[in-house]
Order: C-alpha cells, then sequence, then structure tokens
C-alpha cells in the first residue's frame, strides 16, 4: 500500500513538472520556419527608401511600405504605398504618394498609379489616377484626369505637366477653372 501510495504521488509530481513545461528544456529545439518569401532569389524589403540628390543640389526621398526587385529587369522596383517628399530650389517641399508605384534605378524615373496625390501643404493638393515623374528634374507628367484645389479655386483638366522646378505648371486637355476672389472692401454690406 505504501508503494502504491508513493507511486502515486510521484506521478502527481511527474503529471505537475510536465505541465510547467520543465522538460521542453531538456528536448531539442524544432528549427524556426523562415518568414515565407514573396519569390526566391528575388529582392524585397519592407519599408524600402531611396534617398538622393536632384539636379538642383536638393534632396529627395521616396519611401514605401513594401519594395521588390522586377525579376526580369533588376533596375526596376515595384513598390506598395510609395511616398515621394521632394523640395524646390526656393527650399518649398512638397509630398507626393500613391497605392503603387514603380521605381528605376537607372534612370530615376518613378512611374505612380492609384490615387496620386500631389500636395504642398497650405498651397495646393491635386489628385490623378496615373503620374510620371522624372526626379532628378523634378518633372511630372499625367495623361489622365486632374483635379487640383488651391486657396482661391479649382482646376479640373484631363492632363497635367509640371516642370521647371514647379514654376510651369500646364493644365491640359478640357480645363474647367473656378476661381473665387474675395469680396471688394467697398461690395461688402454692414
Amino acid at each position: 500500500m505504501s508503494w502504491l501510495a508513493g507511486a502515486l504521488g510521484l506521478g502527481f509530481v511527474l503529471a505537475f513538472l510536465v505541465q510547467a513545461g520543465l522538460f521542453t528544456a531538456v528536448l531539442p529545439e524544432s528549427p524556426e520556419t523562415p518568414p515565407p518569401q514573396i519569390r526566391p532569389g528575388q529582392v524585397t524589403a519592407t519599408r524600402s527608401t531611396v534617398t538622393g540628390v536632384d539636379r538642383e543640389q536638393q534632396p529627395y526621398e521616396v519611401t514605401a511600405r513594401r519594395g521588390w526587385q522586377d525579376e526580369a529587369t533588376p533596375s526596376l522596383v515595384h513598390l506598395e504605398g510609395p511616398e515621394g517628399r521632394f523640395r524646390r530650389a526656393a527650399g518649398t517641399e512638397y509630398m507626393i504618394s500613391a497605392e503603387t508605384g514603380l521605381y528605376d534605378t537607372g534612370t530615376k524615373k518613378l512611374d505612380l498609379a492609384g490615387n496620386v496625390l500631389l500636395e504642398q501643404k497650405d498651397r495646393f493638393a491635386a489628385r490623378m489616377d496615373k503620374a510620371n515623374i522624372v526626379v532628378d528634374e523634378k518633372r511630372l507628367v499625367s495623361a489622365g484626369p486632374v483635379a487640383a484645389t488651391f486657396g482661391s479655386g479649382t482646376v479640373n483638366a484631363n492632363g497635367l505637366q509640371i516642370t521647371d522646378d514647379g514654376r510651369r505648371i500646364l493644365f491640359l486637355n478640357g480645363v474647367k477653372a473656378r476661381f473665387e476672389a474675395p469680396p471688394a472692401k467697398g461690395d461688402v454690406i454692414p
């Protein structure tokens, strides 16, 4: 009877130790599974950043939630959620963002698609479906519908070209503009 009580007590102790995980330290560790790759041999990155200096020696930065190298052309980088920060020669900063992008590291061209937004805080915002940017020249071209809002009005067009460091902005094809002028001092009713 005492042997049976001792074996039962030892069984409870062993069950407690197994439950507490004491023996897992003695067992060999199972190898950790690596994170799944999108495509073997392909360069991918999360939160990728490209920085540089344009022709006017102004810094720029293009970031993305995720980026991966093109299989056929290694100089092309596909981007998810790209955001670009650029600076004009006068020091004014502006941003551009989109849902997807394709950056060519050789030619420094950035093609954006899906809800493209170009904005300079407190000055303007322009929305379009697609935009092609030559990063070194800070030149933007869009051949689709564009809706721009300024402090004094709006411009809708079917194309846009921005050149000469933002000094030349051309709205193209079926341009409709609406500007609101502030009322003159004598025209206000007291």
